[in-house]
């Protein structure tokens, strides 16, 4: 027996009491819809619809909701439960039976509705002209999926169905919907009813349909299954752009194929859409803009993007809102991914590089220090899910390695085929895939808000024969959180002094390390992640200078300024966004900047003259927390590496307090910080001014004196311009002398003095 309740029967009618769920569908599973899009009026743009709902009970249950938007339900029958009455209150259809429907049962609802359809500026419904579609997901409505803008329905990431979708609309058009096209049905009033199907359980969201005046083109692609049908559906002066636009798409395919498993859907389709892009399951809505008749970056980039969704989206599609991250920045890191075989690796670093600047440098001031699981609803669609997922998927895929991420991709795509996965059930697949315990990488990159930092603090190394034994003390820090992980994995550049390179994957758990491991020759500088494969928070470049000029890191607040080269130098610069780890006290009245700080190495052939302009910026995103009182001193402080003490140096000051820049004579390699003396000791100049100690002649033409009138037990070292140690003495409690002619040519060398490791003296010492 059929029961049916009209709108007209329930006037004054009150919902009968059952316990409303808390959230929408939460005690069924839609395994089915029947779309009937009975009338599309494009005149007065409102529909008239019927959809069949198929449902599995979880639980006793004596009514259910839906979510329908804008338009109004006419009546709701069933062949399988008794229908009491109906309701809209918003968004949600309250649907109340008149007896109870125990647990695993399957119920049918036919639901009829209409009227006028509900757009944003994004998602919705979209009239234009004589093309009518819709967009799944909106920017501004929150929550975001709009299923329900067209059919009533349980509209989150977690609850996936099949559909079937009769679509009626004038003859003079072709439709372009989810699935594969079934049939089509003259019926003989003007009108056709195309019948699509989409077998695979998919989301609400990604269900579609478009109507207008298009013109079909067609293509196949062989994929590693089957022979998979291409379409793109253009508006008809756009149909002979289509083939050049789309020129790469079976490439796209292929890559994905080969990195990721077998296309999952149907069909690789396309329609153009004055709105778009939106990846719907066979039916991707592609901006008519970017349809150009030229095969271009800019178009080949939303191409493969949306291409991708069928993988990370639409196979496997995120838990929730909060989880974006796992469609949008798989996607974003996919469709650079692609670069790796069209353009080459380092067109593909360089793209990852790209992004991992914009993260470091505005992600946390215009969306806030929020773990990547966490997104709230007002930045679902923002730089955190797309381009931070992004680089996480970089540093995931350069973790684990090229081949062994791609196979375990796969593993997790199959596992939740069909199904919703959270950033926890993918952390799981990947363990499962790999016997990695991927935790420790989880809970680094994806639970906790900001970026680790890595570096070396320092490190040394002592011949072994032909080899020689490298000691590296590591350390590591985190941007925007109170966070020390395990399970670290990272790449270290060692260079000799002829620029020769090895690169290492290390491996340390905790805060700090000492890493050891054999060369076959002597590194004079370790250069971290120079191959950016890790989003770490760092800013960080390698050049070479071979001319006069120079060369400006915008985003490090860095500039090379090159006076005088009579080879080339190679010169890294590493711009880290947390403060130094350093040794020994601080002086009173003194402030280290807890931000940020530079390590250089350099490495000359022939002789330079190489100035290092370091600059400051009061504001929010550089050093708004040094720079707080308007009468403190700001300072530039050197050290040849971590296990040293920060010292003056002398260099030329030109600024204001809130803006401006300190350049040394010679940049040196080691780290330099800023830091701020308060009002109290604003006219102090040296860290280190033993007056106890004396130095002469300076300049001089070798002979060196050392006067020291306290006890002294301890080390005098001399680095030249580029940082490294020439000569190292020790002295215990007399004066020393010692001559450098025979040793050193003539240049400009730094002195610095160690009582008992603690420096307590440095000066600028000139070799004539």
């Amino acid at each position: 027996m059929k029961y049916i309740l009209s709108i007209l029967m329930i006037v004054g009618l009150t919902l009968s009491s059952y316990s409303k769920s808390k959230e929408v569908g939460e005690n069924i599973d839609v395994t089915h819809y029947e779309i009937h899009l009975n009338e599309i009026n494009v005149a007065d743009r409102i529909i008239d619809a019927t959809t069949i709902i198929t449902l599995k009970t979880l639980t006793s249950i004596d009514g259910i909701e839906l979510e329908l938007k804008s338009l109004d339900v006419t009546s709701v029958t069933s062949d399988d439960a008794i229908i009491n009455n109906f309701s809209q209150n918003g968004d949600v259809l309250s649907v109340t039976f008149g007896n109870t429907v125990t647990a695993n049962t399957t119920i049918s609802l036919t639901v009829n509705y209409g009227g006028t359809t509900f757009n944003e500026n994004w998602g919705g419904i979209h009239w234009s002209n004589d093309y009518v579609y819709n967009l799944g997901v909106g920017f501004d409505s929150q929550p975001h999926n709009l299923g329900k803008t067209w059919f009533p329905c349980v509209d989150n990431f977690t609850d996936k169905a099949s559909f079937d979708l009769y679509i009626t609309y004038p003859d003079n058009m072709l439709s372009s919907c989810g699935g594969l096209l079934s049939a089509t049905t003259d019926n003989g009033d003007g009108t056709k009813t195309d019948h699509w199907v989409v077998s695979q359980e998919i989301a609400t969201y990604l269900m579609s349909f478009a109507i207008g005046d298009f013109v079909l083109w067609e293509d196949t692609y062989e994929g590693i299954e089957r022979d998979i049908p291409i379409n793109v559906y253009a508006k008809s002066n756009q149909i002979d752009k289509v083939e050049a636009t789309f020129a790469n798409t079976k490439a796209f395919a292929a890559f994905f194929e080969d990195k990721f498993g077998p296309y999952p859907f149907n069909r690789i389709s396309y329609v153009s859409t004055n709105l778009g892009c939106m990846e719907h399951v066979d039916n991707v809505a592609l901006a008519s803009s970017l349809i150009t008749g030229t095969t271009n970056m800019d178009s080949d980039f939303f191409i493969s993007h949306e291409m991708s969704h069928s993988w990370f989206g639409n196979k496997v599609t995120c838990a929730s809102a909060a989880e974006m991250w796992l469609n949008e920045g798989f996607a974003t890191f996919c469709n650079n991914y692609y670069f790796t075989e069209f353009y080459g690796d380092d067109f593909y670093y360089d793209a990852m590089d790209a992004l991992i600047d914009d993260i470091i440098m505005s992600c946390h001031t215009k969306e806030g220090w929020i773990p990547l699981n966490e997104l709230p609803l007002d930045i679902t669609y923002g730089t955190m899910a797309y381009d931070k997922g992004a680089v996480v998927a970089h540093t995931l895929m350069n973790y684990l390695g090229r081949e062994t991420f791609n196979d375990a991709m796969k593993y997790y795509l199959n596992k939740f085929d069909s199904k919703s996965a959270s950033s926890e059930d993918l952390c799981e697949a990947l363990s499962e895939a790999t016997g990695i315990d991927m935790n420790d990488f989880f809970e680094a990159w994806v639970y906790t808000p900001g970026s680790p930092v890595y570096y070396v603090q320092h490190f040394t190394a002592e011949p072994d024969g032909d080899k020689f034994d490298v000691n590296i003390n590591m350390i590591q820090d985190h941007r925007g959180a109170e966070h020390i992980g395990d399970g670290v994995r990272y790449e270290l550049t060692f260079v000799d002094e002829d620029w020769n390179m090895h690169s290492e994957m290390i491996n340390w758990d905790g805060q700090n390390a000492n890493i050891n491991l054999t060369l076959d020759f002597e590194p004079v500088a370790i250069l971290c992640d120079i191959n950016n494969k890790f989003a770490d928070a760092c800013h960080d470049e390698t050049f070479v200078i071979n001319k006069t000029g120079s060369k400006e890191l915008a985003a490090a607040k860095f500039k090379a300024i090159a006076e005088e080269i009579s080879d080339s130098t190679l010169l890294r610069v590493e711009h880290r966004w947390v403060g130094p780890t350093s040794v020994g006290e601080i002086p009173e009245g003194l402030t280290i900047s807890s931000d940020r700080y530079w390590t250089i190495r350099r490495i000359d052939k022939g002789t330079s003259k190489i100035k290092g302009e370091f600059q400051y910026h009061n504001n929010s995103t550089y050093d708004a927390n040094l720079l707080v009182n308007e009468n403190d001193s700001i300072v530039l402080l050197y050290r040849p590496d971590g296990s040293r003490q920060w010292q003056s140096i002398d260099y030329v000051f030109q600024g204001t307090n809130t803006f401006g820049r300190m350049t040394v004579d010679e940049v040196m390699n080691g780290d330099y910080v800023l830091g701020v003396w308060d009002e109290e000791h604003a006219t102090t100049n040296e860290i280190y001014n033993d007056s106890n100690i004396n130095v002469y002649p300076n300049p001089t033409k070798g002979e060196i004196n050392i006067e020291h009138k306290n006890d002294f037990e301890g080390k005098i070292i001399i680095t030249n311009q580029s940082g490294q140690v020439v000569k190292e003495l020790t002295s215990e409690n007399e004066n020393t002398t010692f001559n450098l002619t025979e040793e050193l040519p003539s240049g400009i060398y730094h002195l610095n003095i160690f009582n008992k490791d603690e420096k307590i003296f440095s000066t600028k010492l000139v070799l004539e």
